[in-house]
Formats: C-alpha cells, structure tokens, sequence
C-alpha cells in the first residue's frame, strides 16, 4: 500500500491512525469536515505518527458536505493522483463515508474496514470481500495521552523498581499484609513516619535503616492506636523489616532496604500498589503506569491544568483510568464524576473508568455502587481483591468482557 485515504473522525484520534501504523504508507491523506483538521489536529497527528516512525507524506483536506458533487470531484483528483490509493473507511461521518463507499463501489477503487472488536481487517475490492485478522500495533499510555492533546508529566509518589523480582516479590507479601491489617494501616503508616523522621532529626539521615526506638509517651501513645503488635511481626515474615525486637522500654528493627523504608511511610501508595502489582501480574497489559500527573495540553505546560490518577492500564487501544480510594464509606458522588471526566478526557469512548476500594461496597455505600454503575464506572470491591480475582477482572474489564454482579441487578430491582 503505497497511499492510505482516511476519513478523520474527531471523536476517535487513535483509531484515525492505527491502519496507518500497520500498512506504514508513503503517502497519508486525511479527509475532514470544514473545521476539523485545525493546525492543533495536523500538529497532534504529525507529532504522533512520527514518534511511532511513521515518515509518510501528510496532507490534510477539509471539504463541504452541502456540495455533493464538489466532495466526488475531490475523490476523482486524489485517486487519478493516487492510482495505488486505499480508502479507509472505519470512521468518519456517516454522509461521508456513504459518498465515499458510492465512489469506491463505481470506480472499483479498494476500501479497508477494521473490526476492532472482532480483530478483522476487511479489504472491499472489485472482486469482492475479503478477511484476515487485525494486529494492533503497539501502543503506550504516553502515545494514547498525545492523541488526545494531553502528556504525561511525571509519577508523583515514590515509584518502586519493579524489575527486582525479589523486590517486587517483597512488595506483594507486604500488600497482602495491608490487605490484613486494613483498619490498622494509617497507624502502620504515622508510626513509620514518625520514628523516620526521628532518626533524620538525629543526624543519621532519612535512609536509615536501623531503627532503635525508646518506649517513651510518645512511642507508646502511638502504640496504643494498635489492638497488638501483630502487623510488625507480619512485616517481619513479609521481608520488610528484620531483626525485630521488642520490650518493655525500646523497639528495635531493620528496614529491608531504603524503597520499602519509604513506602512503608506512605500511607496512600498501597491500594495502588495491589491495583498495580495484580494487573503485572497478569501479563496481560500493553502498558501501565502508577501515580500519573497527566497534564491536559501537550505543548502549554504552565497555562494548563494537571491531573493526578492512581493507576492507568492499556491493552491494545483501550484504555482503564483507575481511581483507588481505601475506604468509600463517606465518598460522594464527585468522586465518580471526576474519575469518568479524566476517562473521557484522555481515553475517549474507548477508554474505561474504574474504581477500586478496600470497603466492601455493596454493604458500605450501596447508593454510590448503583450511581457507578448508571455511570457506566466499574467498581472492584475488597472482595475481589482478597480473593485474588483483581488483575483477571481488570483484565476482563480491558477485553469488555466484564458483567455486573447478579446481586446488586437482584438489588436494584
């Protein structure tokens, strides 16, 4: 295929460039309404396809669907220009492409559909219809966010080196002692923080990694918060901490090294660390990322505003924007609106919003469960999670092969 015609459909930026990235064309034109391809959208589309290697020659036509027969004189100068041309014809608006499937149909010019859903390209020629599947090029969370005009600024919590797999290993037993300890956590956390920040106030610096801490009022005020002592020796079999040893007066213990020190004094990581760690786990993700400050204008970075999600996932072209929130029992409705605007916003309709707690939903929050669903929001509850479901479900979720749970459609009436 030498020249690739695609119909540009503004609500779809991803798919408007997926055939191009399969085929790699030497000649790419793009076909909009009057409006559509603004210098934003060439820029966004350029800078797109050559950060992916495509070096085809662009070029950008607006036409005007009231004059029928000015639209079927630009098609008869594009093909007698591009005898080797291909329509692609998966998008577009629907006048459009009933123009340009007449035109092809009468000039025996060749047409492409893909089946995103099916995993088909269907090629229509002359001699008639044929089939063979659809592989998605490789894409990454940066790419989809560029299509959409947006760009990843940074992670903003500490981000583990996940290729150790002894570290990874260390931070899955310590998840699953989060799960466990769950009332208890924010203790974990304050407690850490506070005999962190002792040892950095004693010019031992904040990495650290002994810990030999007096039982004084403090110490000991803080230790009532927990029912026992349980979670530390917890940490302990989970490889977080070693050499533990308390009495009556002193609490002495070693930080596996200066990663899980850090994490172990943020409170707010954990959730998305499970979220993140169980869909890696799967192997099933094109891309994921943890903690992701996207800001909303790829080329303004100080005139535009900066969102943070907790965890994104991507398989193939589609997209989930993850919000994890520990506990929902006093969560409101906004939580949901917010969550489902940064879906659209940077994923479009083939992204997916999803949000993951530690309550149990349905008897926590029933009326922000039903709303969520209304919304079209999944919500994966602590039960999914303590049952180890949670990265096939998103991963069910990804394919949209992921069904509401009977009970809550027995619920609802």
């Amino acid at each position: 295929m030498k020249t690739l015609i695609e119909l540009y459909d503004p609500a779809h930026p991803v798919k408007n460039i997926l055939t191009a990235l399969i085929f790699k064309p030497e000649v790419l034109i793009f076909i909009g309404l009057k409006g559509s391809l603004t210098d934003r959208v060439q820029s966004l589309v350029e800078r797109l396809l050559r950060q992916k290697g495509i070096e085809a020659e662009l070029r950008f036509m607006e036409t005007d669907l009231k004059d029928g027969n000015r639209v079927v004189r630009m098609l008869e100068q594009i093909t007698w220009e591009h005898a080797d041309c291909v329509f692609e014809i998966s998008g577009g608006p629907d006048l459009l492409l009933a123009l340009v499937g007449h035109f092809c149909a009468l000039r025996g010019v060749p047409q492409l559909y893909k089946d995103v859903d099916s995993q088909e390209l269907v090629w229509i020629t002359s001699e008639g219809e044929r089939r063979e599947p659809l592989v998605l090029p490789k894409l990454g969370i940066s790419d989809l966010l560029l299509a959409y005009g947006a760009r990843l600024e940074r992670t903003d919590h500490y981000y583990p080196d996940l290729s150790d797999a002894a570290q990874e290993a260390c931070i899955g037993r310590i998840c699953q002692v989060f799960l466990r300890f769950l009332e208890e956590w924010p203790h974990v956390s304050v407690w850490f923080q506070y005999v962190c920040r002792n040892a950095a106030e004693e010019d031992r610096g904040y990495d650290c990694l002994e810990v030999s801490e007096k039982r004084d009022g403090r110490v000991n005020m803080l230790l009532r918060q927990f029912k026992n002592l349980d979670v530390f020796y917890a940490l302990q079999k989970a490889g977080a901490i070693h050499d533990l040893a308390i009495d009556s007066r002193r609490i002495r213990f070693r930080f596996e090294n200066t990663d899980i020190r850090r994490l172990l004094t943020n409170q707010g990581v954990w959730l998305e660390l499970c979220t993140y760690l169980s869909a890696a786990q799967t192997g099933g993700f094109d891309d994921l990322v943890m903690s992701a400050v996207i800001g909303w204008d790829y080329e303004n970075k100080a005139n535009y505003p900066q969102n943070e999600i907790d965890v994104v996932l991507l398989k193939g072209i589609r997209a989930l924007f993850i919000s994890c929130k520990t506990s929902i029992t006093k969560r409101s409705p906004y939580d949901l609106y917010e969550i489902k605007t940064l879906c659209e916003r940077f994923g479009g309709d083939m992204a997916q919003a999803v949000l993951i707690t530690a309550d149990n939903c349905l008897n926590t929050n029933h009326s922000l469960y039903i709303r969520a669903r209304e919304m079209g929001i999944v919500i994966l509850d602590i039960n999914t999670i303590k049952k180890g479901n949670l990265g096939r479900e998103l991963l069910k979720i990804a394919a949209g092969r992921y069904h509401f749970p009977e009970q809550e459609k027995t619920k609802n009436g």
